[in-house]
């Protein structure tokens, strides 16, 4: 016990003594070495305007009919006036009917070209069944199963045609086959009822993304809109049931009509062009200023027009957004770490090993506390080129290129 406690009485001491060393040093480090680093770093500054609006689209909804629908177009898939957009049947076991009316009609093909006399023979067979087996080869290998199924059926078609010539027995089956298939085709297409097909009265780009407001928002009901105008038509309730069962955008000119603070309303010239980020996406559209409306009450409505990226901004309605007047990209760095040398060059210092380089920049923007800059080497010899990633000295007291920092 008494070993313990002059133990205690000599190492509590010296642990005391050795932290309060630590501090001072601590202490008068910080007062040697009174500089501090921050990275410089790749970023971009913009002056912008917030919008807030909606955006409408040339639209003609597409109604659906009473049944059970089956598309035959893909989202976004360009259609042609007078082309068949969708199938309606009534009864539920109309495409069972179809889909066996197609294979049935795919045998039938399969085997007509296998038993007709004027089908490939010799050489120019065997060449179209090794073009098959390649595609279809290429298709496994590459994942890209473009034009598969016609491979597919060609390779079908060959090998049976070449059944058909090798085998007395197998062309007596075959075209027993081709006269019950025919049979069984005819058959079919005797009860195909209840099918209607709905065409297109328009070329256009066929959607099905429906919101309700593809007959309660116009074009020409954009133009001259103020904003009590404009704020209006958030007081519209959307169709919740249409009856639709998609849409053709037939035009690639669409709109954004959005309200802006009027402080802006002098940023914006008829005719030119902007980039507007809506929120919903990731990246600019460039839109042109279609029209400016009066300031009223401390707001401005700005009319948007558009002949590209249709696609993207089909599923946009009533949209936030950023109106983006200039953009710039540089790096960043602190307002505290300008300097400008003797000779009036702007720029900053930075640590290289222990020692401050003086790197010249050029301020491309800035903001309340920092500035977006790019190095400013003298010529192309000059390699005093600030760097994204560059530790820059941040200090109180004078600068000069080669003082110790650390």
């Amino acid at each position: 016990m008494r070993t313990t406690t002059i133990l205690s009485k000599i190492v509590i001491p010296i642990l005391i003594a050795a932290i309060l060393v630590y501090l001072g040093l601590s202490a008068w480090m910080g007062v040697r070495n009174p500089y501090d680093f921050v990275m410089a770093y790749t970023d971009t500054m913009e002056t912008s305007a917030v919008a807030q609006g909606w955006v409408v689209r040339h639209e003609q909804p597409i109604s659906g009919g009473n049944g059970l629908v089956r598309l035959r177009r893909e989202q976004d898939e360009k259609v042609g006036k007078g082309q068949a957009i969708a199938e309606v049947y009534q009864d539920e076991h109309y495409e069972e009917h179809q889909e066996e009316l197609r294979q049935t009609q795919t045998d039938l093909t399969a085997l007509q070209y296998a038993t007709y006399s004027l089908s490939p023979t010799g050489a120019v067979l065997e060449e179209q069944m090794l073009s098959s087996m390649t595609a279809l080869q290429t298709a496994a290998s590459t994942g890209n199963f473009a034009g598969m199924s016609e491979a597919t059926e060609l390779y079908r078609k060959t090998v049976l045609r070449r059944e058909y010539l090798v085998s007395e027995e197998a062309a007596q089956a075959m075209d027993a086959a081709g006269w019950v298939l025919n049979q069984k085709y005819n058959e079919l297409q005797a009860v195909q009822t209840g099918a209607t097909t709905i065409w297109a009265d328009a070329a256009g780009v066929f959607s099905s993304h429906l919101d309700g407001y593809e007959t309660l928002l116009s074009t020409s009901m954009l133009e001259a809109q103020s904003p009590a105008g404009l704020e209006r038509l958030s007081q519209i309730e959307p169709l919740a049931d249409s009856g639709y069962l998609g849409k053709l955008i037939t035009s690639p000119e669409w709109f954004y009509c959005a309200t802006l603070d009027g402080d802006y309303a002098d940023r914006f010239t008829v005719g030119g062009k902007v980039n507007i980020h809506f929120n919903a996406l990731t990246s600019n559209l460039k839109m042109k200023v279609q029209s400016v409306s009066e300031v009223q009450d401390g707001q401005v409505v700005v009319l948007f027009r558009s002949n590209q990226d249709v696609e993207q901004a089909d599923q946009l309605r009533r949209e936030a957004a950023r109106v983006v007047f200039t953009s710039k990209e540089g790096i960043r760095v602190p307002k505290e770490a300008l300097r400008v040398d003797e000779d009036g060059q702007a720029g900053v210092y930075v640590a290289s090993g222990h020692n401050a380089r003086f790197r010249p920049v050029t301020i491309l923007a800035e903001d309340e506390v920092s500035y977006l800059v790019e190095a400013d080497p003298a010529d192309g010899l000059d390699t005093r080129i600030l760097r994204a990633g560059d530790q820059v000295v941040l200090a109180s007291d004078t600068l000069y290129d080669g003082k110790v920092v650390r």
